[in-house]
């Protein structure tokens, strides 16, 4: 475990950090491994990240959608293991910080040990409707896992670990997937069974709602 109480906190000002395109390679690319103690540089992209997730912000880069319930490094063009976490769209009170994320899947909310050895197709998985600030005008009808066991480090370089079902593991599997090089349309993956194209943000939304 790697402390930061004597640290000291960055002193400029938050920037704020501008979306990556659907095409940048970055998008398709495994991200680095973030090293402990968190380097000045690190800190600093992190405090970039908190800021730049905020919906004032979101709205000055003209983002395509007005919240998040998560956002990678990548997305904003950086090359490290590292995403916010705030599957409410919570991003004062409930965000958090997730760096060097993994996860495997499990039987159920209740399962103890690995289910590495399982098949695929034997662990629980449900599709539902996923849109991403990196695919705008779009969503995708994503298969992913139920339930997980999700393993990161915090900014402490604390390890955790915890099982998330449901929603938060969608999420969970969503940013991860980022970070791995992955967007939910990557016919590499096969998790998007459809994909829907909008002509504009207020067909959606009609969209969204309907759902």
């Amino acid at each position: 475990m790697f402390g930061t109480k004597n640290k000291k906190s960055p002193q400029r000002p938050p920037q704020l950090l501008t979306l990556v395109d659907y095409d940048h390679p970055l998008l398709r690319l495994p991200c680095e491994t973030v090293l402990f103690p968190l380097s000045e540089e690190d800190r600093l992209i992190i405090r970039d990240m908190k800021y730049s997730i905020q919906k004032p912000q979101l709205k000055r880069v003209k983002a395509p959608w007005d919240s998040a319930a998560g956002m990678a490094a990548n997305q904003w063009g950086v090359n490290k293991r590292i995403f916010l976490f705030c599957p409410e769209a919570d991003t004062i009170h409930g965000l958090e910080v997730i760096i060097n994320p993994s996860y495997e899947p499990l039987f159920d909310a209740h399962t103890k040990g690995s289910c590495t050895l399982m098949k695929q197709e034997a662990l629980p998985q449900e599709k539902s409707w996923e849109a991403c600030f990196s695919v705008p005008l779009a969503t995708g009808c994503v298969q992913r896992y139920t339930h997980i066991r999700a393993s990161y480090q915090n900014e402490a370089g604390e390890t955790i670990t915890r099982v998330l079902s449901d929603w938060l593991a969608r999420v969970w599997q969503h940013e991860s997937d980022h970070l791995d090089g992955f967007l939910y349309d990557d016919p590499r993956t096969g998790r998007c069974l459809e994909k829907k194209n909008f002509a504009s943000r207020k067909e959606a939304d009609a969209f969204k709602y309907d759902g």
